[in-house]
Protein backbone atom coordinates (compact mmCIF):
# COMPACT_ATOMS: atom_id res chain seq x y z
CA UNK A 1 0.00 0.00 0.00
CA UNK A 2 1.74 2.85 -1.16
CA UNK A 3 -0.68 5.86 -0.53
CA UNK A 4 -0.20 9.08 1.34
CA UNK A 5 -2.25 8.26 4.35
CA UNK A 6 -2.68 10.68 7.48
CA UNK A 7 -3.44 10.00 10.97
CA UNK A 8 -3.95 13.43 12.43
CA UNK A 9 -5.83 15.33 14.90
CA UNK A 10 -6.69 11.87 16.86
CA UNK A 11 -7.13 10.31 20.46
CA UNK A 12 -6.96 7.28 21.29
CA UNK A 13 -7.98 6.07 25.00
CA UNK A 14 -7.77 2.73 26.83
CA UNK A 15 -6.43 0.57 23.92
CA UNK A 16 -6.53 -3.12 24.85
CA UNK A 17 -3.55 -3.34 23.17
CA UNK A 18 -1.34 -1.31 21.14
CA UNK A 19 -2.93 2.42 19.88
CA UNK A 20 -1.40 1.74 16.16
CA UNK A 21 -1.03 -1.47 14.30
CA UNK A 22 0.30 -2.17 10.92
CA UNK A 23 0.29 -5.52 9.61
CA UNK A 24 0.15 -7.68 6.85
CA UNK A 25 -0.85 -11.41 6.69
CA UNK A 26 1.61 -14.25 6.54
CA UNK A 27 1.65 -15.34 2.92
CA UNK A 28 1.93 -12.15 1.36
CA UNK A 29 4.47 -10.67 4.01
CA UNK A 30 7.21 -10.47 1.62
CA UNK A 31 4.76 -9.33 -1.29
CA UNK A 32 2.94 -5.81 0.42
CA UNK A 33 4.44 -3.07 2.45
CA UNK A 34 3.08 -0.31 3.94
CA UNK A 35 4.65 3.12 3.05
CA UNK A 36 4.02 7.15 3.68
CA UNK A 37 1.98 6.94 6.41
CA UNK A 38 2.69 10.43 8.40
CA UNK A 39 1.01 9.98 11.99
CA UNK A 40 0.87 13.87 13.68
CA UNK A 41 -0.77 15.39 16.13
CA UNK A 42 -2.28 12.30 18.29
CA UNK A 43 -2.89 11.40 21.94
CA UNK A 44 -2.52 8.18 23.38
CA UNK A 45 -4.14 7.82 26.97
CA UNK A 46 -3.75 3.92 28.34
CA UNK A 47 -2.23 1.20 26.07
CA UNK A 48 -1.88 -2.84 27.11
CA UNK A 49 1.49 -2.92 25.59
CA UNK A 50 3.26 -0.53 23.27
CA UNK A 51 1.87 2.36 21.04
CA UNK A 52 3.03 1.17 17.87
CA UNK A 53 2.85 -2.35 16.27
CA UNK A 54 4.30 -3.07 13.50
CA UNK A 55 4.22 -6.68 11.44
CA UNK A 56 4.98 -5.43 7.77
CA UNK A 57 7.69 -3.87 5.75
CA UNK A 58 7.34 -0.46 4.92
CA UNK A 59 7.43 2.91 6.88
CA UNK A 60 5.58 5.51 9.03
CA UNK A 61 6.58 8.74 10.57
CA UNK A 62 5.03 10.07 13.84
CA UNK A 63 5.04 13.78 14.76
CA UNK A 64 3.18 15.35 17.95
CA UNK A 65 2.83 11.73 19.18
CA UNK A 66 1.74 12.37 23.38
CA UNK A 67 1.51 9.39 25.51
CA UNK A 68 0.90 8.22 28.50
CA UNK A 69 0.05 5.63 30.59
CA UNK A 70 1.23 3.00 28.36
CA UNK A 71 1.81 -0.66 29.25
CA UNK A 72 5.28 -1.09 27.43
CA UNK A 73 7.23 2.38 26.61
CA UNK A 74 8.71 0.73 23.49
CA UNK A 75 8.33 0.19 19.68
CA UNK A 76 7.47 -3.24 18.70
CA UNK A 77 8.95 -3.12 15.27
CA UNK A 78 10.99 -5.86 15.21
CA UNK A 79 10.53 -9.46 14.71
CA UNK A 80 8.66 -8.65 11.69
CA UNK A 81 8.82 -11.93 10.00
CA UNK A 82 12.78 -11.38 9.53
CA UNK A 83 11.24 -9.47 5.98
CA UNK A 84 13.47 -9.63 3.20
CA UNK A 85 12.23 -7.66 0.78
CA UNK A 86 10.33 -5.23 1.53
CA UNK A 87 12.49 -4.49 4.75
CA UNK A 88 11.46 -4.29 8.04
CA UNK A 89 8.73 -1.34 9.26
CA UNK A 90 10.63 1.95 9.76
CA UNK A 91 9.35 4.04 12.81
CA UNK A 92 10.79 7.47 11.59
CA UNK A 93 10.46 9.90 14.28
CA UNK A 94 10.14 13.39 13.62
CA UNK A 95 9.82 16.52 16.48
CA UNK A 96 7.50 17.05 19.50
CA UNK A 97 7.38 13.26 20.70
CA UNK A 98 6.25 13.10 23.92
CA UNK A 99 6.09 10.56 27.12
CA UNK A 100 8.50 7.88 26.68
CA UNK A 101 6.56 5.65 24.51
CA UNK A 102 9.71 5.39 21.86
CA UNK A 103 12.71 4.39 24.06
CA UNK A 104 14.01 1.31 21.94
CA UNK A 105 12.63 -1.16 20.08
CA UNK A 106 10.86 -4.27 21.88
CA UNK A 107 14.00 -6.56 20.83
CA UNK A 108 16.15 -4.70 22.86
CA UNK A 109 13.92 -4.23 26.17
CA UNK A 110 12.76 -7.67 25.81
CA UNK A 111 14.32 -10.17 29.38
CA UNK A 112 16.61 -12.82 28.04
CA UNK A 113 14.83 -15.74 27.88
CA UNK A 114 15.01 -18.13 30.60
CA UNK A 115 14.78 -22.07 30.55
CA UNK A 116 12.44 -23.55 32.55
CA UNK A 117 13.86 -26.18 35.54
CA UNK A 118 13.55 -29.88 34.48
CA UNK A 119 10.42 -31.78 35.52
CA UNK A 120 10.18 -33.16 38.97
CA UNK A 121 9.88 -37.20 39.50
CA UNK A 122 6.38 -38.29 39.81
CA UNK A 123 5.17 -39.32 42.96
Amino acid sequence: MSADLQITDSSFLDSTYNALMFVVDWPVKDTYAINNVAVRNIKVDGTGTSVVNARVGGFASFENVDARNVGAPFVNNCGTFHFENPPTFDVRLLTGNDGGWYGATWCEDRPAAVPPPPPSAWN
